[in-house]
């Protein structure tokens, strides 16, 4: 028996060392054909012929050095997108064998020695092992399963189980058309929401999201299972797409086709999101080039983003035409009102609209979807007609018809279905040929992980937090609800939001540019001065709030004031607030949180306060000082009250004006129940969001570097720091942080433990050695980790302090590294902000010199040049 085997065993290893050789050289082949040229589909149809060749001739083969007979009564059959004929570099080879009733021990040992032999060629393989009628079972029971079905292909064995099935399939199919259809529509829907329903993302999905490959391949399910043809071809023959859209599909395919083989050899494995550092290389390999005013990159991106939307647009059309198809009893006849047809789930026009529509006409088709209650879409005859009009649209269309004016103005005038009526005018090509500013930012990418779409995207997104606004149930900030009562004229915030990035991508200040922009439209459409004025300094301003909330001291009055001067009064304050809200939640939903609201809710109030005049004079400042001082005493014990006035005798007036009823209580009760101790660390959980930190105990050089140590070692993020030194040298900090790793969520007594980690890491009874490098690891935050850093230093911005800004890529140890250059330089921090945009970060500091006072012009330039060193060195 052992010396059979021996020769057994080198005829198997002989059979596959000749079929991993064919593959390796024809994979090498395929490899070569791509950086060729050779087109997508070819590329593929020669991929699935290379595989197909070696499974049959594994099949055929393998019986013989194991001296097992051929099994009789199986199948091997391709499902799937192999089976479909689309095979990608490194896509699983989807398997199903196929038996005639209950495996034999024959048939057993001859799939497992089969699925072993693919195993040892490294081949990543999907497989199954059922009868015809186990197959349906399971169909009718997974739709998954159902769908791979339709696809399947025969490779090698008997024929006739795969016909059988076949036959099957067609005769009395697992999924009758309409329930199948229904249920793809919403596994496509559900797919969708995976990518915020836009493909418009910094890197997008190729294959599963929004007008990717997976919905080229929902056209051909739906197909087969409703026309009895997947091929996009029969979709022409049978009228569901015309003989442009059918040509459009194809192009979209190959291309696609061709990037995601691409995508795959970059990577070296199955890549279907098209990563950064990835882009480059491919815009190459895909032949796209530099030009003056865009990288090969942006061609390369603005081309996907082209051809997502048109599969987008064409899908909608084809799905909808297939559903009258399938259920064509449920199609009743329209309501017709002035030449608009409406159905019971979209509107369109009617059948005898004039040929060629004027633009008041289509705008008044817009302006009825827009105020529809029922929120409906537009019919996909529609559709098709709008995309083919486009072309005859000009803007000074627009200037030369009052009605069509009218009824944009009356579209931007209802914030509730403005996002679905411009979504719509851009998926037709209506609204690039109306505004042609938007069709230059359509597609725009910008290379920063803060911005994670396009920018025409995030416009659009824009529109739809600010239809939230009006939208019962959406204003979770009180301030929305506050603001609202002072939007008299809706659509001049909608307009605003349109244009505030329209400049984008032009080179310079885009805020500035797009005030220019928006005057010119708002005297197209007919406005009049004042609103005009208005528009192009919401635009111009729009950025200004969301920097001072995240960058400056709120609790000082000079910047108050400053802002209050900017703004001038209550109506611009509102506009720009909601604005500014909608701005930030679109940008990145992932960077939103409650902090960030809890900063421009505390920034609006004060300065809604300063332009009611509610300003402190510096008579009033010591009465309030005295009353608030007064109602802590009345809320502590009796015997607590003397410790608390020494206290606070030591603690300065701008200590005291800097913080609420409840914080100063918190800070004198924490202080006073632990004395002599010699350092206190308290937590406590901050509304909104996070933990807030109580730090007392002697001011002692270096305090901060080991604090940002100790708070960096339980990976706590700083998201506020305020520090004031009492007259008898304590410190008195407190820290506003977000726990990362969650380390201290789940123990009931989290901020016990968390306060007693602290503790002992700043007196020294446990080491903290600080961490540095990039905090994320992901090739994202890697392709922009080389970003320059960016150091200011300001005396004129704060009344009381200089202000230090750093700007660099989020990595660990940063605010440990600027610590060090502030104590060597023998500088003191009374105050911190870090604010995070996506792989950035924008550190703000209050800072002054030994003496208390303002850096002196040649203490910031060295600051300066320190700062950019280390962190220039360290980053390197």
């Amino acid at each position: 028996m052992q010396q059979r085997a021996i020769p057994q065993a080198r005829r198997r290893t002989d059979t596959l060392h000749a079929q991993w050789e064919q593959l390796r050289l024809g994979r090498e082949a395929l490899r070569q054909g791509f950086l060729r040229g050779v087109g997508g589909a070819p590329l593929l149809a020669q991929h699935c012929r290379l595989v197909d060749g070696v499974l049959r001739e594994i099949w055929r083969q393998l019986p013989a050095p194991l001296r097992m007979p051929r099994p009789a009564g199986l199948a091997l059959v391709a499902v799937g997108g192999y089976g479909r004929g689309e095979l990608f570099p490194d896509s699983d080879i989807d398997l199903l064998i196929l038996g005639q009733g209950p495996a034999t021990a024959t048939q057993q040992a001859f799939v497992e020695a089969f699925l072993t032999a693919l195993w040892d060629l490294q081949l990543q393989v999907g497989h199954s092992f059922r009868t015809p009628a186990e197959c349906m079972e399971e169909a009718r029971g997974d739709l998954g399963i159902a769908t791979t079905l339709l696809e399947m292909r025969f490779l090698i064995g008997a024929r006739t189980l795969v016909q059988q099935l076949q036959q099957q399939m067609r005769t009395n199919p697992p999924w009758p058309p309409a329930l199948f259809f229904a249920a793809k529509i919403a596994e496509q829907e559900a797919r969708h929401a995976r990518f915020s329903d836009t493909a418009y993302h910094l890197e997008p999905q190729i294959k599963d999201g929004p007008g990717g490959l997976r919905d080229l391949h929902q056209l051909q399910w739906l197909a087969w299972s409703s026309l009895g043809d997947g091929r996009l071809r029969h979709l022409q023959q049978a009228g569901i797409i015309n003989a442009g859209e059918y040509r459009q599909l194809l192009q979209a395919r190959n291309f696609l086709s061709r990037l995601r083989i691409g995508l795959h050899y970059a990577a070296g494995r199955r890549e279907d999101r098209l990563r950064l550092d990835l882009q480059p290389l491919l815009a190459a390999q895909l032949g796209f080039q530099d030009t003056a005013d865009r990288s090969a990159v942006e061609h390369l991106m603005q081309n996907i983003y082209r051809i997502f939307a048109s599969i987008a647009r064409i899908s909608a059309i084809a799905q909808e035409n297939l559903a009258w198809r399938i259920a064509p009893a449920a199609t009743a006849a329209p309501l017709v009102e002035d030449d608009i047809a409406l159905r019971q789930d979209s509107i369109g026009f009617a059948a005898d609209h004039p040929a060629e529509p004027a633009l008041s006409a289509i705008l008044k088709l817009f302006r009825r979807l827009a105020e529809d209650p029922q929120q409906r879409g537009l019919d996909a005859a529609t559709q098709r007609e709008l995309h083919a009009l486009r072309r005859h649209l000009r803007p000074q269309m627009l200037r030369n018809d009052p009605r069509a004016r009218s009824d944009l103005l009356a579209i931007l005038a209802k914030p509730e279905g403005v996002y679905r009526t411009l979504s719509a005018m851009h998926q037709c090509g209506i609204l690039a040929r109306l505004l042609p500013a938007f069709g230059h930012i359509t597609g725009q990418i910008q290379h920063d992980l803060f911005h994670v779409y396009t920018v025409d995207q995030h416009t659009l997104f824009l529109l739809r937090q600010v239809g939230r606004f009006w939208t019962v149930g959406h204003s979770d900030l009180p301030v929305i609800a506050e603001a609202l009562l002072r939007i008299d004229r809706p659509e001049l915030l909608v307009i605003a939001g349109i244009f505030h990035d329209i400049a984008k991508g032009r080179g310079g200040d885009h805020s500035r540019l797009g005030a220019r922009e928006v005057k010119r439209f708002a005297h197209a459409i007919g406005l009049d001065r004042a609103d005009t004025r208005f528009l192009a300094w919401l635009v111009q301003h729009h950025l200004d709030m969301s920097g001072v909330s995240q960058r400056r001291d709120l609790e000082d009055p000079r910047v108050i004031q400053d802002f209050a001067r900017m703004v001038g009064d209550e109506r611009r304050l509102s506009y720009l607030l909601l604005l500014t809200i909608a701005d930030m939640r679109a940008t990145n939903p992932d960077l939103w949180n409650d902090w960030k609201g809890m900063l421009l809710s505390t920034l609006y109030r004060g300065v809604r306060s300063q332009l009611q005049r509610n300003t402190i004079a510096p008579k009033d400042r010591r009465a309030l000082l005295r009353a608030k001082k007064r109602d802590l005493l009345a809320a502590l014990p009796t015997q607590a009250q003397a410790q608390a006035q020494a206290l606070w005798r030591t603690l300065g007036s701008d200590y005291f004006m800097r913080y609420g009823h409840d914080e100063l209580l918190w800070h004198t009760q924490s202080i006073l129940q632990q004395p002599g101790q010699r350092t206190l660390v308290f937590a406590r959980p901050r509304q909104p969001v996070g933990t807030e930190l109580l730090i007392y105990g002697r001011d002692t050089p270096g305090l901060f570097l080991r604090i940002t140590s100790a708070l960096d070692k339980q990976s706590l993020s700083i998201l506020d720091a305020r520090i004031d030194t009492s007259a008898d040298g304590h410190a008195l900090d407190t820290f506003i942080v977000l726990d990362e790793s969650h380390a201290f969520a789940h123990s009931p007594d989290a901020h016990q433990d968390l306060s007693e980690h602290l503790r002992a890491i700043i007196d020294g009874e446990a080491v903290s050695v600080p961490r540095f490098g990039l905090r994320h690891h992901g090739a994202r935050h890697r392709f922009f980790a080389q970003n320059p850093v960016v150091v200011t230093v300001d005396n004129a911005a704060l009344q009381r302090y200089t202000l230090l800004e750093v700007t660099a890529a989020d990595r660990l140890g940063l605010l440990y590294q600027v610590g060090e250059v502030l104590l060597a330089l023998h500088l003191s921090i009374h105050g911190a902000k870090v604010s995070t945009f996506g792989e950035r970060v924008e550190d703000t500091f209050f800072i002054l010199d030994e003496n208390g006072k303002k850096l002196a012009e040649g203490q910031r330039e060295r600051l300066r040049s320190a700062l950019l060193d280390a962190l220039q060195q360290k980053a390197a």
